[in-house]
């Protein structure tokens, strides 16, 4: 009897608990139900939030159809209300949702607001006021949580990671003309659908079809957009920032796997760190004319660039700055130049040759290290520490030239490990002796100098002609060494 009482009590509980989630609804102007909950304690007199139709998501299948516009205010029972945000999990499911746009005045966007939305294949992103705030109030993957069924485990890892993000139909993203900030992980993930994982591989081989984000469009002129905003947009292939952007976030574009052609906003002073990590198809890129730094790990496995050309004006290459770029075989570093960071071109396996200018002070450990077809290095004129490991298993520097300046850089018993005595080293203006006396630049062979270098450098104009450095004089054209070239 005393259990009936209590299975009673708890179906009565359970039963008053499971009122409606919602506060109220309202028809918007096409005639589509929207459900809200009254956020007026945390976000304002009279601040409402959209939400789902029953007492947790997914109760009611499928609540939400076709195209929805959340109004920027609604009215109900008399009074105005402000619809600043996006409730946690409010299109969760909704299978049939084909297109969303939000207005002007959302603030926020919860966790899994828009998850396994999987046919979805529009968002009108109009948010002005949608800002960075502290999780949970905003939350990372609002929209990239738009995968059904997406935990994938072999029985036999453990280690393997938890999910991977599966089916959506998202195609295009309109990014609406009164928007300044996009925030923080706002379109993270949009990529291909998961088509299968190769478990016999260390590692796994994922592929992904070639369904995602392909177009993403701005309507107006925003001025900042979050870090890793874009990222994992695996299917998106050319963007164009607008020029009002004047700041963007870490890790913007990293693992978007078949972007190959961006445009960044001429204004732009840093690449951040991560931007373009693991861009494995990028081929085309705009420097922006104000650029002063490349961060940590910015074109990181970049397979496909060939050529890199930095403009005048940046002073720093950063840490893996352009580490494992496989391809790359061109590089032109501006005379602005002052750092080359440890690991900057590291594994760069394609690169035959490097001029470093004569601002650059100090080059970071393993800045070239494994740059395994490298020949050449020119070296013009500043540089005093050259770091551990910085040319180690460069093997073909074995049968290449180093051309160092008169001043003797430092470095250490590693700096050229696994490189043979056989490179050659030549020293600008007469000056050996330093080197021949020096134990670890001494070993390599060092032939006659050529006096006229050094007067060629301080008296004469460099030029780059396929490829190659040489001194312009008078309309006469000399190698390095002092050679005359005709044309």
């Amino acid at each position: 009897m005393i259990m009936k009482k209590i299975s009673l009590i708890l179906l009565l509980s359970l039963t008053a608990f499971a009122v409606s989630a919602h506060d109220f609804e309202v028809k918007n102007s096409a005639g589509t139900t929207i459900w809200y909950n009254n956020v007026t304690d945390s976000y304002g007199e009279n601040a409402v939030e959209v939400t789902y139709s029953g007492t947790w998501y997914n109760a009611v299948e499928d609540e939400y159809k076709g195209t929805v516009e959340i109004p920027d205010e609604v009215t109900t029972g008399g009074k105005k209300y402000k619809v600043v945000g996006i409730g946690e999990q409010a299109f969760s499911y909704c299978l049939s949702l084909k297109v969303i746009t939000i207005p002007e005045s959302v603030e926020y966007i919860k966790n899994k607001a828009f998850e396994a939305c999987c046919h979805m294949r529009t968002v009108n992103y109009n948010a002005i006021n949608c800002k960075d705030l502290s999780l949970p109030s905003f939350a990372p993957f609002s929209f990239g949580n738009m995968a059904y069924g997406t935990y994938v485990y072999p029985d036999d890892d453990p280690d393997y990671p938890d999910s991977y993000w599966s089916a959506y139909d998202l195609k295009e993203v309109n990014i609406g003309e009164n928007v300044e900030h996009i925030p923080s992980f706002m379109f993270y993930g949009m990529g291909g659908r998961l088509v299968q994982v190769d478990y016999t591989s260390r590692p796994y081989k994922i592929d992904y079809s070639k369904e995602g984000v392909t177009k993403i469009n701005f309507l107006g002129n925003p001025k900042t957009i979050g870090n890793q905003a874009f990222r994992s947009c695996k299917v998106l292939r050319k963007i164009a920032l607008p020029e009002s952007v004047e700041s963007v976030g870490q890790a913007l574009f990293a693992d978007c796997d078949t972007l190959s052609n961006v445009s960044l906003p001429t204004g732009l002073k840093e690449i951040p760190a991560y931007f373009f990590l693991n861009c494995k198809e990028l081929e085309t890129i705009n420097y922006p004319a104000a650029l002063t730094r490349i961060n940590y790990e910015s074109f990181k496995n970049c397979a496909k660039l060939t050529v890199v050309t930095l403009p005048e004006g940046i002073t720093a290459v950063g840490p893996s700055a352009f580490r494992a770029c496989e391809n790359l075989q061109t590089v032109f570093l501006p005379s602005t130049l002052t750092t080359i960071d440890g690991y900057a071109f590291s594994d760069c396996t394609s690169l035959t040759e490097i001029t470093i200018p004569a601002a650059v002070t100090e080059i970071g450990n393993y800045a070239f290290e494994d740059c395994t077809h490298l020949e050449t290095v020119r070296m013009e004129g500043n540089t005093r520490l050259i770091g551990n490991f910085v040319f180690a298993g460069c093997m073909n520097l074995s049968e290449g030239e180093f051309y160092a300046p008169a001043k003797m850089p430092q470095i250490s018993s590693n700096t050229f490990e696994g490189v043979k005595n056989s490179m050659k080293v030549i020293v600008e203006g007469g000056y050996e002796s330093e080197y021949q006396q020096d134990e670890n630049w001494g070993r390599f062979f060092m032939p006659t100098s050529v006096e006229n270098v050094e007067n060629s450098y301080r008296h004469a104009r460099k030029v780059m002609i396929d490829g190659a450095i040489y001194i312009e004089k008078e309309g006469h054209y000399f190698d390095i060494l002092g050679n005359e070239i005709h044309r």
